[in-house]
């Protein structure tokens, strides 16, 4: 696999300079450009390009809007999406892409559950001269591309910054999604670099399997044994909400919060001061450019670099932002503080921050 390399659509940051947002990242080559230019030959565009995704589950929030922004996606660009879902199980996943297979899609995405245990169906995908796109993801095979966040270093920050909030001692909870999902992986591999700083802090784990009943039930559990927990810190937005109906229903609304997606009741959520933070992905925006970038592949490009990263916030309210370089926390500059106004209007702008006129020209 080649070393990753960071893209971004220059209107990301061309929004960001109309919007007057706060942001430290700094400009990338546009995608669009990034997936052409790499390409040694491009077929010429297809009629008729059909897309198979398979989703962990389509009842998530975050999946619901991601499945939103696709569809977005595909009435701008005149293709077609056919959505698919696991419900959370492996085997279902194989199969769903299999079937894909037997169709002949012209690109398959997926969300993997355990991104290596679908390396003999990724392959069978590319001998079938499928292109294929591991969404939270990584396989390392020729025709096959990752899609993600700078998830382990955003969660570095949060875990720094929760350790100072909570005068560097005592207990906090992690609650990931499931061990293989390399969302997941990295947003768990951060939050323990980030911890790691502070030896007299307690990290309890717990997976979710990204299910808002299952947070909710572990949040229970672990504020019943551990009456002392001082923040919790859930990877998925969707199961965040849970998690803070629990600690609401058990009078502990003390516990400071924080949380990683950024849908709109999560940031409803930090505005009322319910979470002190979240990190804005964006599910809708996320669905409009896998979409993207997969009919690019579907249409013939081949980039030499096979992981795309997407621009990522971190939501606070102004007065946490203000008081955010008084934490101390070291190397900070990848990320962007933005309010959740800000965020909001990020949001419900997707489609003009990416679209591209002659995306498949």
């Amino acid at each position: 696999m080649k070393r990753t390399m960071v893209f971004f659509l220059t209107a990301i940051f061309l929004f960001s300079v109309l919007s007057g947002c706060s942001s430290n990242s700094q400009s990338s080559p546009n995608t669009e450009q990034a997936v052409e230019e790499s390409a040694d030959t491009a077929d010429s565009e297809k009629d008729n390009v059909v897309l198979g995704v398979v989703l962990i589950d389509m009842t998530n929030q975050f999946f619901v809007d991601m499945i939103e922004g696709g569809d977005r996606a595909a009435e701008d660009y005149g293709c077609e999406v056919i959505w698919k879902s696991a419900d959370g199980n492996f085997d279902s996943q194989i199969s769903l892409i299999e079937s894909f297979i037997e169709q002949g899609v012209d690109c398959i995405l997926v969300d993997p559950l355990d991104s290596e245990g679908l390396r003999p169906v990724i392959e069978k995908a590319s001998e079938a001269g499928i292109p294929t796109i591991t969404m939270a993801g990584q396989v390392d095979i020729d025709t096959n591309y990752s899609t993600v966040y700078n998830d382990q270093e955003n969660t570095r920050i949060i875990a720094e910054m929760t350790a100072k909030l909570v005068g560097e001692e005592g207990k906090t909870a992690l609650l990931y999604g499931n061990k293989g999902n390399l969302v997941s992986d990295l947003r768990q591999a951060g939050y323990y670099e980030g911890m790691d700083k502070y030896p007299n802090i307690t990290v309890i784990e717990q997976p979710t399997n990204w299910d808002a009943p299952t947070g909710m039930k572990v949040t229970q559990d672990l504020l019943a044994a551990n009456p002392d927990l001082k923040a919790i810190h859930c990877v998925s937005g969707p199961v965040t909400l849970a998690v803070y109906q629990a600690v609401k229903t058990a009078g502990r609304e003390d516990i400071l919060i924080t949380s990683y997606d950024g849908n709109a009741d999560e940031l409803a959520a930090v505005a009322d001061g319910q979470f002190y933070s979240t990190i804005l992905t964006g599910a809708k925006k996320t669905g409009y450019w896998n979409v993207q970038i997969a009919l690019q592949l579907a249409n013939g490009a081949r980039p030499e670099d096979h992981i795309f990263n997407m621009d990522t916030h971190l939501v606070m309210t102004q007065e946490n932002i203000d008081g955010f370089s008084e934490l101390g926390i070291e190397n900070t500059e990848s990320i962007s503080l933005i309010t959740p106004d800000e965020a909001m209007e990020r949001v419900e702008n997707y489609q003009k921050e990416l679209y591209v006129s002659d995306l498949l020209d």
